[in-house]
């Protein structure tokens, strides 16, 4: 297990697309990656998880009871983290709009 090394969140979404295609080379191709590469970064998760995630004896590829597990707790946390980031570009929008109210009586004072 490789405690030390950080996820990336492009393997989650790399993992959701490759459960949902049951094809390493459809979800390169939708992932607009090489199919080495994008087996590489599939790689990187199983090793960052510690265990099999994607059962390659048969095709099309089906999921491990791990990775079942991981691709449930991955759609919650991809949703999670796009949720997250549009709250914060909504405040940054909102801050952007009243500093340009509050602008013109700042220039007074």
């Amino acid at each position: 297990m490789q405690d030390n090394v950080g996820m990336e969140t492009k393997w989650l979404e790399d993992f959701v697309s490759l459960a949902e295609t049951r094809s390493f080379s459809r979800s390169a191709q939708l992932r607009h990656v090489t199919q080495p590469a994008f087996s590489r970064r599939i790689q990187s998760l199983e090793a960052w998880a510690g265990v099999a995630l994607i059962d390659r004896s048969s095709y099309p590829t089906h999921l491990t009871p791990a990775g079942e597990t991981l691709y449930a707790q991955a759609l919650e946390l991809l949703q999670s983290l796009h949720n997250t980031r549009d709250m914060l570009r909504s405040q940054g929008l909102a801050e952007q709009d009243l500093m340009a109210l509050l602008e013109p009586s700042l220039q007074k004072s």
